[in-house]
């Protein structure tokens, strides 16, 4: 009887467990040719999560991807990357407060200085003024490829440097740690509109120990207002101080505005979206005062980061069917700094993409666009069109 009720107990606490857990895979396809250079990319992709159904909740998953790519040249190379894309253990002490440990998403308010993963720490606590959160944040052990991270001269050295299996040391983005303070306060109006003001304060320590070692710190604003169902109105400001190992000290502003404006009808869904943003910094024997820490280009074929940019950009968005997606940008590029002798005009681009999804877990992907730069003065005369294609195919289980 013992025996019995002994089993009894063990089946009840596994089969709570198993329920409380999930799993799956994912599997990518990607095929890219830009200009004279093409990539084919499959990656793999098994994930886990879990639940205890009151406080605690656990994710993990690792991404194997397997690249081909080359030129017409024929300078091909082949790589197995192996890559753990998000690992988080939450922990949710009660309704207003939680943490979070492991490798999690972090975007700053604007999305003008650290975007994708990172290791670290979060500890998030929800106030009667809004909410207010603290990260801790290292990059020495995200691929560097991901991660993108290219603040100096020798960052970019080293992240040029193709990775090999047998060589783990060409595998890792640049040593830095970010500590960050963020804070969102939703508003309300006496006319019914809402409003939410956001502010981050982060500041970034480099760990490489180079000669041109980089510190930074960045101070952002933003606030968003609704004043109707279908349209939202933003406006954001930075201010950036930047330090690095020659003595070299200099400090950056950049702002954001930008309007979203929803369309619905019976037969279609869009979204019209209108964004002009830049940074503003000196740039005195290749010391840009303003750098970021993600180096996310700014154009989907245009590759500058934000780090002396000013852009203007137009999307639509259209939502054909239940199934088909459709997306169109127009964009142009600025340079915010003087080079003797060049213009501060790079061009404009011109981007489209579509994209399908009969079922939950499958979905195509098909882009392209061309970056001209004819229609700016900082590229020589005669510098041909830059042009991308790319295609995408996921499945997931």
């Amino acid at each position: 009887m013992r025996r019995l009720f002994l089993f009894s107990l063990i089946l009840l606490t596994i089969s709570g467990i198993i329920f409380c857990a999930d799993f799956g895979l994912e599997l990518d396809q990607l095929v890219e040719v830009k200009n004279d250079l093409y990539t084919y990319e499959a990656g793999v992709t098994p994930w886990f999560s879990y639940s205890n159904g009151r406080n605690i909740s656990l994710y993990f998953s690792v991404i194997f991807t397997f690249r081909f790519s080359g030129d017409y040249s024929k300078n091909n190379t082949l790589a197995l990357i192996p890559e753990i894309s998000r690992f988080t253990f939450l922990c949710n002490f009660n309704e207003n407060i939680s943490l979070e440990a492991g490798r999690m998403e972090y975007n700053d308010g604007l999305d003008f200085i650290a975007s994708g993963l990172f290791d670290g720490l979060r500890f998030g606590v929800e106030l009667p003024p809004g909410s207010l959160s603290a990260s801790v944040f290292y990059t020495g052990f995200l691929y560097k490829e991901t991660a993108a991270i290219v603040m100096t001269d020798t960052d970019s050295f080293y992240y040029d440097i193709p990775f090999k299996i047998t060589n783990y040391g060409d595998y890792f983005a640049s040593r830095r740690m970010l500590a960050a303070v963020s804070w969102d306060m939703p508003l309300e109006f006496n006319t019914g509109n809402g409003a939410k003001l956001s502010a981050d304060i982060l500041a970034q320590f480099d760990f490489n120990r180079r000669a041109d070692t980089l510190h930074s710190q960045y101070i952002t604003a933003l606030m968003e207002f609704y004043p109707k169902d279908m349209l939202r109105v933003s406006g954001g400001l930075l201010f950036s101080m930047m330090q690095n190992g020659y003595g070299n000290f200099g400090t950056a502003f950049g702002f954001l505005a930008q309007c979203k404006i929803g369309f619905h009808s019976t037969k279609v869904s869009d979204l019209l979206g209108i964004t002009a943003k830049a940074t503003f910094g000196t740039v005195k024997n290749d010391f840009n005062s303003y750098t970021p820490v993600s180096g996310v280009p700014q154009g989907s074929v245009f590759e500058e980061t934000l780090s002396g940019l000013a852009l203007l950009c137009v999307d639509y968005n259209i939502k054909i069917t239940k199934t088909l997606f459709a997306q169109c940008a127009v964009s142009y590029f600025v340079r915010t700094y003087n080079v003797p002798d060049e213009g501060n005009f790079y061009g404009g681009e011109f981007f489209a993409s579509f994209g399908w999804q009969p079922l939950d877990d499958i979905s195509v992907f098909l882009g392209g666009g061309v970056f001209i730069p004819g229609m700016g003065n900082v590229y020589p005369k005669g510098t041909g069109v830059m042009w991308k294609v790319t295609a995408g195919f996921t499945l997931s289980f």
